[in-house]
């Protein structure tokens, strides 16, 4: 019998494919020695040598394909050796942020059990109230910058120039935000005695602390001061344009939107919910950070090319294991076609295929 490899890629077959193998079964014949006067197969024949030819080509389909399968994976194997190092970063750094992203999840899940009861800011108060600012710094800009044009000035760089008035106008009110969260703290206020250990977590949103009130008064004194010198700037600039009735309009206009945002960041002022919003951004980012790692092409390609490994090894073993059955059916139909030989079967009460039997890669009978 003749073995090729029909290319490159495969495992060898005989010409022809497995016809050929029939054919070339068929033609098979032991001379015979003498008269077989019994039909089943003589206790004194072991395993004949055309037999043990057929073992030895089943051996050789199972090593062919599974020097097949090392063949074609041979290229997946590389790619995820190649990968393995920057996988074990990827993996290290991955498993160190899902511990942020759990750590993250229960700082504000304990946070917002201990802290909930004393928020007082709606859900969406915040966002109405950046939009509210935003209005009013550019209802200052706006004023400050048509009389800077109309006065002359570069529209670009009165701009600007308006921008930064309207900005500052409009911060010089957040101090307001300040004095909420003093007034809110002294509501909350406990005997630090009797803080829980989950309250002293918390421990500065619970004890009202007088310490820091003259850096509040300087800063309410200077905000003040900047009320007054953009409502100055704005009255002196309208009054040398429009007279002294629309500089003054336009200068209170100016000390009023500093006033309102004062008054607008007084109201949306709550210590309690912004630190649960700022728990619950961490918690976000953390989670953020996490998916965009686990979704790193090194892990993609590494698992992809193992996989392929895999499937590549376990059809190459199937295939094998099917091509040796094929050539041992074969050897079974020399036996068939030799009667006169090898008789037509096992005697009665013989291990069915004991005698001749080829053993299993791996062992296995």
């Amino acid at each position: 019998m003749t073995i090729v490899a029909t290319n490159n890629s495969m495992p060898p077959f005989p010409d022809g494919g497995v016809d050929t193998w029939m054919r070339e079964a068929d033609a098979v014949t032991l001379p015979r020695l003498g008269q077989v006067d019994a039909h089943p197969r003589p206790s004194t024949i072991g395993s004949t040598y055309a037999e043990q030819e057929y073992d030895a080509l089943g051996d050789e389909q199972e090593f062919a394909w599974t020097a097949w399968s090392e063949n074609v994976a041979r290229s997946h194997t590389a790619r995820s050796s190649g990968l393995q190092a920057e996988v074990t970063a990827t993996n290290f750094v991955l498993a160190e942020a899902a511990k942020e992203v759990s750590a993250a999840h229960q700082d504000y899940q304990h946070g917002a059990r201990l802290l909930t009861p004393y928020v007082r800011r709606g859900p969406h108060e915040k966002t109405r109230y950046w939009i509210a600012w935003l209005v009013l710094v550019m209802g200052d800009t706006g004023g400050v910058w048509s009389a800077a044009v109309v006065a002359g000035d570069v529209p670009l760089i009165a701009f600007f120039q308006a921008l930064a008035s309207g900005t500052a106008a409009a911060c010089a009110g957040l101090i307001g935000s300040e004095l909420k969260d003093i007034r809110m703290a002294r509501t909350r206020q406990f005997d630090p005695a009797t803080l829980t250990e989950d309250e002293k977590r918390y421990r500065r949103l619970f004890i009202a602390k007088s310490d820091g009130l003259g850096i509040v008064k300087l800063v309410g004194l200077l905000s003040l001061l900047v009320v007054v010198l953009v409502a100055i700037g704005v009255y002196a600039l309208r009054t040398s344009i429009e007279g002294q009735t629309a500089g003054l309009t336009f200068g209170l206009l100016a000390a009023a939107t500093a006033v309102g945002s004062g008054l607008l960041s007084y109201f949306a002022a709550d210590e309690v919910a912004d630190q649960l919003a700022t728990m619950a951004k961490r918690a976000r980012t953390s989670e953020r950070r996490y998916l965009k790692l686990a979704k790193s092409g090194a892990l993609r390609s590494q698992a992809t090319a193992e996989a392929t490994r895999t499937s590549l090894s376990v059809e190459a073993g199937a295939r094998g294991a099917a091509a040796a059955k094929r050539v041992e059916s074969l050897r079974w139909r020399v036996a068939r076609r030799n009667p006169q030989v090898l008789g037509h079967g096992f005697p009665a009460g013989q291990p069915e295929g004991v005698i001749g039997r080829r053993p299993r890669r791996g062992g296995g009978a």
